[in-house]
């Protein structure tokens, strides 16, 4: 028994090694170059409903344009809507769509509620038209790009992340077809910026 518990200790002690407590390898593991902010807007009444932001390991890049890939998969039955970020086509959004029903979310798997999110006294402006990129284009659908700004530009982190220079994302989710029901839908809106080393 003694044999058993002396061997036990010494696998310990080797396995609690200084490189395991190392704060490179934690910065490493931990640090960021890139970020996005997810933020859902109701379909219906434009009322900013939560979001979320995703921290990336794809490098930043300099181009004005959000180099985010949509991969769409029609719904027979089911279908689905998903958009990465290049070039290491890290996951942004994830969700099922259903024929006569009701699809989800499955990326990101949970939102911040709106109270989570600091406001500002003042909205921010918006920007050019020309500032926006229709992420999944569809034909006949119009963007009613006033409505879903005005939803979220009292919050803090719009104004940050719009200091960036880059475009700002928007795509629709419909997450119910064939006699879908809109108020099932969603707006999004996508924003990328470099995290400030400082903080």
């Amino acid at each position: 028994m003694k044999k058993w518990m002396f061997i036990l200790m010494i696998s310990l002690l080797i396995g609690c090694t200084d490189d395991d407590d190392d704060d490179e390898n934690y910065i490493y593991y931990h640090n960021h170059d890139n970020s996005v902010v997810l933020l859902q807007v109701n379909y219906i009444d434009y009322e900013f409903e939560g979001g979320t932001e995703l921290f990336l390991h794809s490098e930043f890049n300099d181009s004005d344009s959000l180099p985010i890939r949509v991969d769409y998969v029609p719904p027979g039955d089911f279908g689905s809507l998903a958009l990465y970020y290049e070039p290491k086509n890290e996951p942004i959004f994830k969700g099922t769509i259903v024929w006569s029903g009701v699809g989800e979310r499955m990326y990101p798997y949970s939102l911040y509620r709106p109270g989570k999110f600091l406001m500002l006294q003042d909205p921010t402006d918006m920007p050019d038209g020309d500032d926006f990129q229709i992420l999944f284009p569809e034909e006949g659908v119009d963007y009613p790009l006033d409505s879903i700004w005005n939803s979220i530009s009292h919050l803090s982190i719009v104004s940050r992340y719009l200091e960036s220079g880059k475009k700002i994302g928007v795509f629709r989710y419909t997450r119910s077809v064939g006699v879908g029901d809109p108020n099932d839908w969603d707006w999004y809106v996508i924003m990328n910026t470099q995290p400030n080393p400082e903080e």
